[in-house]
């Protein structure tokens, strides 16, 4: 019986190979985030969690500012990329709201947000963080209203302002999570601005 030759294993190009390096670096970041905190991921325990050598982490992220940004970068990326592929099954006419509204309340129940806020508390000390950190969040912030608008949010008079403070409400509805276990009265006021926004909406339509 013919032994039949061995294939050549494809060869992966040196930008395929920088990609996976830059991606393993990066997951094993937002790793370290949630379980260890700000002050516990460090570049070493990155590299180690991503089974890649100190040399390479610095070459593809000099700093550890750099390396945290890019990594919650990634994972807001993601989260918008879920988001998009859900509008297509979101309802349409007045229930579409109401299907956005509680889409932002999971966004903030998610290692998104549990990732940030470890960025923002360190940032209050940190410069170069706190730099790097204030022109992701303006990026972050645009790139939200704009998705907001391709989910199919009503061009309601003065929307995008109770959007903007549905972020902020559900910032510190999440950030109470951190210190009280009080879910279900959050959820109730959250259900209760809820309304406001859809009447406020349902009310700029009719005029």
């Amino acid at each position: 019986v013919p032994i039949a030759a061995p294939q050549n294993p494809v060869r992966r190009t040196q930008e395929e190979r920088s990609a996976e390096t830059r991606g393993r670096l990066l997951d094993a970041t937002i790793e370290c985030l949630i379980d260890c905190g700000y002050a516990g991921t460090t570049t070493t325990v990155v590299s180690e969690r991503a089974g890649v050598s100190r040399g390479a982490q610095l070459h593809h992220f000099p700093t550890k500012a750099e390396l945290v940004i890019q990594a919650v970068a990634l994972l807001a990326q993601r989260r918008g990329d879920e988001l998009r592929r859900d509008a297509a099954s979101l309802p349409s006419g007045g229930a579409r709201l109401d299907a956005v509204l509680e889409k932002m309340w999971t966004s903030f129940s998610g290692p998104l947000f549990t990732a940030a806020l470890e960025l923002w508390v360190a940032a209050r000390t940190d410069p170069e963080l706190h730099q790097s950190l204030y022109r992701f969040e303006r990026q972050v912030g645009r790139a939200m209203a704009q998705l907001w608008r391709e989910l199919g949010a009503p061009a309601a008079p003065r929307f995008e302002e109770l959007a903007e403070l549905t972020l902020h409400l559900l910032r510190g509805m999440a950030l109470q999570r951190i210190l009280r276990d009080d879910d279900k009265e959050r959820r109730r006021q959250f259900d209760l601005w809820k309304s406001i926004v859809i009447a406020r909406t349902n009310e700029g339509a009719t005029r």
